[in-house]
């Protein structure tokens, strides 16, 4: 018999506003719900970074890594601020390292400044298929672009109402970036009534955007707590999104189809260049996990431990860190199933779901656009790469039991490619 309290929790989580329902025109494909294994037999190609060497093979933070349409690596290494996390990018140096398609350093460009062509607080960046590298430099208020051998380009400016975010991809197509605007838009006091996808193209001197998806808008109602702490210092109504409150994903397909995850639910949603409106959802039938004690437990545990790593460190360096409250944190009430969604140069479309623990580390379900299931990396066999290339290539950031960091470039076999 299944007890009263079991009942009302199942009635609330079945109450959730997981995302909005789909429209009569979009198709819904269902993939199977149990896991077809793959094998992840990746071939090695080759790794650089090191403890001692060279000063190009001794990396400090890696913000980035991406490749060009021959098979060329960058890498965006940079020294974030001690005071603050690396995920966060406040960089204080920033230099790009390029590789060969056969690992052999080639060259590196950048450097810090205020004039045209150097970096102040660079927080975004990618590599257009002919090698144009582009950086988001907030300070500037615009996208830098730099040439193959990193010869500085042009500026292209960034109007205030499109603002900066450092979640940048490329348009496959060229002559353009996609931005989610999540990072730039805290609460629905912008005036944005969904999270939309942006197309920014660069092919002027100031930044022409254009929606190209729209994801939901979960409800950012804060508790009363913690709207009295944004307003002891000064940010009025600021409301910030929950814990585990689900991130819109996006990824980018070679023909500039763009494919989303915006709820807690597995759902991937795919809108045609052109179209704005999503044309065909990608569903499993997996459930999200609750948001149990044990989980808000071990997330509190981890973000304090994190907070006295940060404030330890910047006292090291002499300089002051100011902590926001210490209210206990507002936690979305389930996991989202996918966390991490990306495309392969040849269209697959890969989303890690959440394994077994709350922080990550989940199979790999492997897709084509059309809703055909290759198959399951299984949890713990393989990371998601940190960036696709041509060829089957894969490059992975790791790290060793110093936490020195290396970058593993590995091939793909032909079926996940």
């Amino acid at each position: 018999m299944i007890s009263r309290s079991l009942t009302a929790t199942l009635t609330a989580l079945a109450a959730i506003p997981l995302l909005p329902p789909p429209l009569p025109a979009q198709q819904l494909i269902t993939l199977p719900p149990e896991d077809r294994p793959l094998d992840p037999a990746f071939e090695e190609v080759f790794r650089v970074g090191a403890i001692d060497g060279e000063p190009w093979e001794i990396f400090s933070t890696l913000v980035k890594i991406d490749f060009d349409a021959r098979g060329n690596l960058y890498l965006f290494d940079g020294v974030t601020r001690a005071s603050a996390p690396a995920r966060l990018a406040l960089l204080e140096q920033l230099r790009v390292l390029v590789f060969s398609a056969a690992g052999a350093f080639h060259h590196e460009f950048g450097r810090m400044g205020e004039g045209p062509g150097e970096f102040s607080w660079p927080n975004g960046y990618t590599v257009m298929r002919d090698g144009t590298t582009v950086v988001n430099d907030v300070r500037h208020g615009a996208y830098q672009l730099f040439d193959p051998s990193g010869t500085f380009i042009r500026m292209v400016r960034v109007p205030d109402e499109v603002g900066m975010t450092s979640k940048i991809q490329r348009d496959p197509r060229g002559g353009a970036v996609l931005a989610e605007t999540s990072a730039m838009n805290m609460g629905r006091g912008t005036g944005w009534a969904t999270r939309p996808v942006l197309r920014l193209a660069l092919d002027g001197e100031v930044v022409r955007a254009d929606t190209v998806a729209e994801g939901w808008l979960p409800d950012r109602s804060a508790p009363a707590e913690a709207s009295e702490v944004a307003r002891s210092f000064g940010l009025g109504a600021l409301t910030l999104p929950a814990v585990f409150e689900p991130e819109l994903l996006f990824t980018v397909l070679p023909d500039g189809t763009v494919v989303h995850s915006d709820s807690s639910a597995y759902h991937l949603r795919l809108t045609p260049p052109g179209a704005r409106s999503v044309e065909r959802v990608i569903t499993r039938p997996i459930s999200p996990r609750p948001v149990t004690p044990a989980v808000k437990e071990a997330y509190t545990k981890r973000r304090d431990e994190e907070m006295e790593a940060r404030l330890r460190k910047a006292e090291e360096a002499g300089r002051r860190l100011t902590v926001l409250g210490s209210s206990e944190p507002h936690f979305y009430p389930v996991l989202p199933v996918i966390e991490v969604l990306a495309a392969t140069w040849n269209g697959r479309i890969w989303a890690q779901r959440r394994g077994d623990a709350w922080d990550g580390g989940g199979p790999i379900d492997v897709l084509t656009p059309a809703g055909d299931y290759i198959g399951t990396l299984p949890a713990g066999s393989t990371a998601m790469p940190d960036a696709f290339g041509p060829d089957g290539l894969a490059a992975f950031i790791e790290f060793d039991e110093f936490e020195v960091a290396s970058v593993v470039v590995r091939r793909l076999p032909a079926a996940v490619r």
